[in-house]
């Protein structure tokens, strides 16, 4: 609560930042997923990857169980994540594209999520940013709410 130490952080590394509070996350209709870039531009501006000494990030959501070894197949320049079925661009998708990422084609957006992800600590500083100000446009876009709904974090994400 509050960004405040929750008691684990003896058992495995831990930083701590705040979520949205309840006003903040209700100009967004409540949609408290946007804490997720939110909590990672935090991170970046508190100094957390200075602390961390590996060079790759593991995202994953609380309930990614993982059943053997992850290999990293990311590189220092490009992440590896999860392709998702219901997440494939198409030219529906472009009039949305030109609006909130001018240059960028249906064909260019990989269907991936923020998690799980491996990503260079590199890409997703410069990365984070970008993910959490497009996602919060997108939201705020009655259009492309309603297009992207409940994954629209994904797509703020991908795109």
């Amino acid at each position: 609560e509050g960004g405040k130490p929750d008691g684990l952080e003896a058992e495995m590394p831990s930083f701590f930042v705040r979520q949205y509070t309840t006003a903040e996350i209700a100009r967004y209709g409540h949609f408290g997923v946007l804490n997720r870039p939110f909590s990672v531009v935090q991170f970046a501006d508190r100094g957390g990857f200075e602390a961390l000494q590996e060079q790759f990030v593991y995202i994953a959501e609380t309930d990614h169980v993982l059943m053997r070894p992850l290999p990293n197949l990311a590189t220092p320049d490009k992440a590896a994540a999860f392709s998702f079925g219901y997440m494939h661009c198409g030219s529906s998708h472009q009039p949305l594209l030109d609006k909130f990422a001018p240059g960028v084609t249906y064909s260019d957006v990989q269907p991936v999520g923020p998690s799980p992800l491996v990503v260079s600590k590199p890409v997703l500083r410069r990365l984070a940013p970008l993910w959490l100000n497009l996602s919060l446009a997108l939201k705020l876009d009655p259009v492309a709410d309603r297009r992207f709904g409940w994954v629209l974090e994904m797509w703020g994400y991908s795109i």
